[in-house]
């Protein structure tokens, strides 16, 4: 109302901390957002904690400065400081309402409501630090602020007030360059376009949360390879609730359950296999879902086939060269960094050895007549794309 009536300037910006209600409304608002590092820290949601409690923290410094210091309340910068906040907050609570009702943030909400939520920043975080900033200052000058514990603590609540800004120095970019990443990732997923259909051997849909989700089909194989020798022991595979981190000892407890005899190895074996079989998902060409042991064994379809591949390039020098921090190493130079790496333990030494045998026997690197067979071209740890070289 008082922008509306006066107009932009120093004078309507320094009585909008005075207008009615708006002290007290600001406190209770502000405060209340301390909810939000608690948040981050137990993970409720997903914001770095230390950008989190940043931002939340100067903002409880710059309000209890501005509650306490009549002269901070009633200077142009406190009112760059409020109407940046408004305009930040309001934009943001809102693009949540929307998230929580479409339960979709990212594609779900209106586009004009994420665009603002992801790019009033640019703007208002480097206004709403100008003004939090001014506070701090008026406030380092103020009496009324610096007798707040007495007399005697002035020099206290001075270097207290004045820490902030010597904070901003290094924490303001990188609240603003978090943003500007988080924007970045945000526009991506919004007009990312749609995965294709799911195709082939496919993870099972988790009905609690709606995707293909690992956790789930790991606890159920591990479980019932576990139930072939102890009950037990599958029961606290599907108690297990940070699997994440640990899974490892479940993985224990089953070689253990299997060392104990060849009958035991294999019970185990078998039983996690047939789990997995009937636990993984298959999705034919035609878009229609059975368990991976049932398409496995139907009849018809499309069927495996072999390919063969047979090189047509002209055969090269039969030079072990290795591309490293800008330069091709071979020769003696390629040696030394491999004696290098062995020491460093970054590889093993019979890998180290095998890689000097290369370099002394230029014909071990002629494969003109050698054949390779591969079962599954496209698995991720095949040698099929260093092949194809």
């Amino acid at each position: 109302q008082t922008l509306a009536t006066d107009g932009v300037s120093k004078s309507s910006l320094a009585s909008i901390y005075g207008q009615p209600g708006l002290a007290s409304t600001l406190i209770l608002v502000q405060t209340a957002a301390i909810l939000e590092i608690v948040h981050a820290a137990i993970g409720f949601v997903r914001s770095p904690v230390f950008v989190t409690a940043m931002q939340v923290g100067s903002r409880i410094a710059a309000l209890f400065a501005i509650a306490q210091s009549p002269e901070a309340g009633v200077q142009f910068g406190a009112g760059f400081m409020i109407i940046s906040w408004a305009c930040v907050e309001v934009p943001r609570y809102a693009f949540y309402m929307a998230a929580l009702i479409t339960g979709d943030a990212t594609k779900g909400t209106p586009y004009p409501l994420f665009w603002l939520r992801y790019s009033l920043f640019a703007i208002l975080y480097p206004t709403g630090i100008f003004g939090e900033l001014t506070v701090f200052f008026a406030a380092s000058k103020d009496e009324v602020f610096l007798n707040f514990l007495g007399e005697e603590s002035t020099a206290l609540m001075y270097y207290f007030i004045m820490l902030f800004p010597v904070i901003y120095a290094p924490g303001a970019l990188p609240m603003i360059f978090n943003m500007a990443s988080n924007r970045k990732k945000a526009m991506k997923k919004r007009f990312a376009k749609p995965p294709p259909p799911p195709r082939g051997l496919v993870f099972p849909i988790d009905p609690k949360r709606g995707d293909r989700g690992s956790t789930p089909v790991a606890k159920a194989i591990m479980a019932a390879a576990a139930a072939a020798e102890s009950s037990e022991k599958a029961e606290k595979v599907l108690k297990e609730r940070n699997w994440r981190f640990g899974y490892v000892k479940h993985f224990k407890g089953i070689v253990e359950e299997q060392m104990k005899s060849e009958k035991a190895a294999l019970a185990v074996a078998e039983a996690g296999l047939n789990k997995a079989y009937e636990t993984f998902q298959f999705v034919s060409a035609d878009g229609v879902t059975t368990s991976f042991k049932d398409a496995m064994a139907a009849s018809g379809g499309s069927k495996f086939h072999t390919g063969v591949v047979k090189g047509e390039a002209p055969k090269s020098k039969n030079i072990l060269e290795v591309p490293y921090k800008g330069k091709t190493l071979s020769g003696q130079a390629l040696k030394d960094q491999v004696d290098k790496w062995v020491s460093y333990g970054t590889i093993e030494a019979t890998a180290g050895q095998a890689i000097k045998n290369c370099v002394d026997r230029p014909g071990y690197l002629d494969l003109s007549d050698r054949y390779f067979v591969l079962l599954g071209a496209g698995s991720a740890m095949g040698p099929f794309l260093v092949l194809m070289a």
